[in-house]
């Protein structure tokens, strides 16, 4: 029976015209995810194959390695583009944590007297979530399963039957690592970061074989760069399960993750499985890919483009012709260990990446500090202890799945003075009776993008990721032998990715400002991209519709990826037999129908905030210990990390683009420059590894690495002297690496570390205002 795919699009907005649907690109070349790149293997894989000089030195291959990842991540987000990444143009909006409780002063704080206890557990009692997991094995023919050597990787067994990962993703208990360690599981890390309120069960089913050799789905696209077919091995994947009697597809159908039928409800079935997880027989090629090299598929989170129809697997739920189908996936490698498969779940979960996924820089100021960014590294064999998740993830996680992620206060910086309140923070890793986290709240931040061409307001199409925005009006052209439409714009649109439109009657129509360049097969015809040196006449010629009653549409569309500040215009007038009419400059009423864009003034208030939490070496954050650098390891500093979010930047961390800004961040308490041993600054992941604040001393850094040359490079820091202030008029960006730092805005806000407890699980805070 021949496959059957309903097209993602057919489920989107009824309101597409059917140009664009036409229009969406479907690529088979598949995405790959940075964040789970191991730098040290990449450079070795990249030597052998000779994209890298074998003669480079450390910080050449270091480079080199750095534009090669940002060529590829760039064409997988041309080449992974797609209308959505649901199959129904839903996006989850974030929102701050419902477990914050919004506080003054006192509310949530406590008296400065007294010693710090440890940490209390406080137990959950509350309602659990538990989702449900289909875990594929697929092996090649010329790669089958176990055809891996202890040399590939340091996660090595001689036997990677299903038992394996069956114990390796939903143990509750601990399972045994290749040497015998005590390793988490899948199900420990999200039990434990979630407070016993979330999940993860399931089955494992396979080996099955593949019905092509490996490099036919992790070769790389000449073009991208990036592997063929990944999705071609994921739908093999799924057609073995359905057709595997042992299996019952509608087992993994417990979630309506996108809301289909539109009831709030996203814990009852929808058609689709939940949570599809395929597992191939090689290393995977952001660990270096074994012996398969580049030909190993990159891990990463995607869909299959389509909606594929699983026949025979009937289902109750109303939207698949009554059989199950499948949408989204993750893939990762034969040695996958905890890090990988939990960020790779993540994404499942709708976790943005927190590090720089264009490897603009040298590395966000996130690092191994959080899951979401390196921390799928860490651990004595890489990988195998995660760190934690960031706190704006758990704020994330509690505002969509509800549960016990994360709760704490929230602290308006205007509502603090001088004085200020103590609060206590109970470790990132335990569940306790003080704060998990504690939210400190700022003014909206005000971002001037324009002034207005006339009066106070300017029409605006809005800013953002898979937009689909429209204002029109009806315009009588009866009567009149020619007419024209002008406007001034003033835009700055992603070029040749998201455009505007002008059209009569859903028809894109010509003007001086727009293309029919089309080179990324994303122009609906005749559209407006690029940006304005400021505002500019935009003039179209409407004499071909004279005669009639048209409807006039101005559309924004953009694309999954690069959000631009958007198309703006002001005083819209038509000209009919030379007789100018205004139709609005945004200033007053108008006859316009409004269905995305607004009325605007010309900037945006945005949400910022600071995130403070409680960082130790325990529990799941043992890994923080054990950070790899070549044959030894590094390890970050306890006690309170302060974060930065930056609604202004969405999910862009892109730090070598604005050094100092992006969505999300550490404040990196020792603001003391690593050198390696030539002078040359270390990368971000080194200079952020004591970013806490506290009152304890750091541990000393002192690594070496090879140069390339035979030699080695040393990285010393002996700088252990704590850091207990923090103050948001200070200075934390390096000139000489600011890829790491923070540009920080100034309220008055202060922080002091005060005190810990004995074993170091909980610490006090005075937060204040220094300018009330």
């Amino acid at each position: 029976m021949p496959l059957r795919f309903c097209s993602s699009i057919v489920l989107s907005l009824c309101l597409l015209p059917a140009a664009y649907a036409a229009k969406a690109p479907q690529h088979d070349s598949g995405p790959f995810d940075l964040a789970i790149a191991n730098e040290e293997k990449l450079i070795s894989m990249l030597k052998k194959s000779g994209k890298i000089s074998p003669t480079a030195s450390r910080h050449e291959a270091e480079q080199a390695l750095y534009s090669i990842l940002r060529q590829r991540q760039q064409a997988a987000q041309a080449a992974s583009l797609t209308v959505s990444e649901s199959p129904t143009q839903f996006a989850v909006k974030h929102q701050k944590s419902k477990k914050f409780t919004k506080a003054s002063l006192m509310p949530g704080s406590v008296s400065n007297g007294g010693a710090v206890r440890n940490v209390v557990v406080e137990p959950y009692d509350g309602e659990k979530k538990t989702a449900k997991l289909l875990t594929i094995l697929m092996e090649f023919p010329d790669y089958p399963h176990n055809a891996v050597s202890a040399g590939d990787t340091d996660f090595y067994y001689e036997d990677y039957n299903k038992e394996h990962y069956a114990e390796l993703l939903f143990s509750e208990e601990n399972f045994a690592g290749p040497n015998g360690e005590s390793l988490i599981t899948m199900q420990g890390y999200y039990d434990a970061q979630s407070g016993g309120s979330y999940g993860v069960s399931g089955t494992v089913a396979g080996w099955y074989m593949a019905s092509h050799p490996a490099a036919y789905y992790g070769g790389n696209d000449p073009s991208t760069e990036n592997d063929l077919a990944p999705r071609e091995l994921v739908t093999e994947a799924l057609l073995a399960a359905q057709a595997d009697p042992t299996v019952n597809l509608a087992d993994f159908d417990v979630e309506d993750r996108y809301d289909l039928d539109g009831d709030g409800d996203y814990w009852e079935p929808d058609g689709l499985v939940d949570h599809v997880q395929v597992i191939h027989s090689s290393v995977g090629e952001e660990a270096g890919g074994g012996a398969l090299g580049d030909d190993a598929i990159w891990s990463h989170r995607w869909n299959l483009g389509d909606i594929l129809f699983l026949e025979d697997t009937p289902t109750d739920a109303p939207y698949w012709d009554g059989v199950m189908a499948a949408y989204d996936y993750t893939i990762q490698p034969i040695d996958a260990a905890a890090g990988v498969i939990c960020h790779e779940y993540g994404h499942d979960l709708g976790l943005p990446d927190e590090y720089d996924t264009q490897y603009s820089g040298r590395g966000e100021p996130v690092s191994f500090w959080s899951l979401m960014s390196s921390g799928s590294w860490t651990g004595k064999i890489a990988g195998t202890q995660p760190s934690g998740f960031s706190p704006w993830a758990k704020e994330y996680l509690q505002s969509t799945l509800a549960g016990n992620w994360q709760t704490g206060v929230a602290v308006s910086v205007e509502d603090l003075d001088a004085h200020g309140a103590f609060y206590l923070l109970d470790e990132a890793v335990t569940k306790g009776t003080n704060n998990d986290a504690i939210r400190v709240d700022l003014p909206p931040k005000k971002t001037v993008i324009l002034e207005p061409y006339s009066g106070d307001m300017v029409y605006f199409s809005g800013s953002g990721n898979d937009l689909f925005n429209v204002q029109a009006i009806t315009v009588d052209l009866t009567g009149s032998t020619t007419a024209g439409l002008s406007f001034m714009a003033n835009y700055d649109i992603e070029t040749d990715w998201d455009y505007a439109y002008v059209t009569v009657d859903g028809v894109p129509i010509p003007g001086n400002v727009t293309t029919t360049s089309d080179p990324n097969g994303q122009n609906l015809g005749y559209g407006i991209t690029g940006s304005t040196p400021g505002w500019v006449e935009a003039q179209f010629d409407l004499s071909p519709y004279v005669g009639a009653v048209v409807e006039l549409g101005f559309y924004y569309v953009t694309d999954s990826y690069v959000a631009n500040p958007g198309f703006y215009m002001d005083d819209i007038k038509v000209e009919l037999d030379s007789v100018s009419t205004l139709l609005g400059d945004a200033d007053g009423e108008d006859a316009f129908i409004y269905d995305g864009f607004t009325k605007d003034g010309g900037y945006v208030n945005t949400e910022h905030y600071y995130l403070l939490e409680w960082r130790t070496h325990h529990g799941i954050d043992e890994g923080l210990k054990y950070i790899g650098v070549a044959d030894s390891y590094m390890s970050t500093n306890e006690g309170l990390v302060v974060w930065y979010y930056d609604s202004l930047f969405g999910t862009d961390n892109w730090v070598g683009y604005h050094p100092g800004e992006g969505f999300l961040g550490v404040v990196d308490a020792d603001q003391s420059t690593l050198l390696w041993s030539d002078g040359y600054p270390a990368s971000t992941r080194y200079q952020i590894h004591d970013a806490a604040f506290g009152v304890k001393p750091a541990r000393p850094v002192n690594v070496t690495i090879p140069d390339g040359s035979g030699s080695f490079l040393r990285l010393v820091d002996r700088d252990v002297q704590p850091e207990a202030f923090f103050k948001d008029h200070w200075d934390y960006i390096s000139p000489l690496i600011p890829d790491a730092g923070k540009l920080l805005p100034e309220y008055g806000l202060m922080i002091r570390v005060v005190d810990d407890s004995p074993n170091g699980s909980v610490g006090k805070v005075r937060i204040a205002n220094r300018s009330k």
